[in-house]
């Protein structure tokens, strides 16, 4: 979660110099520092994404087997998982109460951090597409990150009071 960058692959040759001449014009690069941490980061991103998929799966198991959780999406690699709760009180309440878990808009760090997109990241978008794309008041994100995954299903656990 330190920068943002990708890269642009297209086949057509007529495109890709549309897009070059934009490029050059427009100067749409990443700056010296932020190169520096995109290639610090790709060397060790093989054993940090084998540890957020190794912790992500733990939780999971936990988040299937609560109660209070309706549903779990997750895809069985990576640290993403979405959760819908059962009750809203259950989501206000671990919002507020986790305390090794950040609550924030910004995912995919070292760290473990929820976010709720119907308030947060998809506030923005129209209510009924919201809707149809399962994004509720009880819908959170979870990226986990490196810590002890026990202790992640710890800190929820204390914060939903269990």
């Amino acid at each position: 979660n330190d920068l943002l960058g990708g890269i642009l692959v297209c086949k057509d040759q007529e495109l890709a110099e549309q897009y070059f001449e934009y490029y050059i014009t427009t100067g749409d690069t990443l700056d010296s520092f932020d190169s520096w941490l995109l290639l610090r980061s790709l060397k060790t991103l093989d054993v940090r994404v084998r540890q957020h998929t190794k912790n992500a799966q733990e939780v999971v198991k936990y988040l299937k087997r609560n109660p209070r959780v309706e549903k779990v999406l997750y895809p069985g690699k990576g640290g993403m998982i979405s959760f819908y709760l059962k009750a809203e009180d259950d989501v206000a309440r671990l919002l507020d109460n986790v305390k090794l878990i950040t609550f924030a808009e910004s995912l995919g760090g070292i760290e473990s951090l929820i976010t709720i997109p119907y308030y947060q990241t998809h506030a923005d978008v129209e209510l009924a597409q919201r809707q149809r794309l399962g994004i509720t008041p009880r819908l959170l994100r979870l990226s986990v990150g490196l810590e002890n995954p026990q202790d992640l299903i710890n800190d929820i656990k204390q914060a939903l009071g269990e």
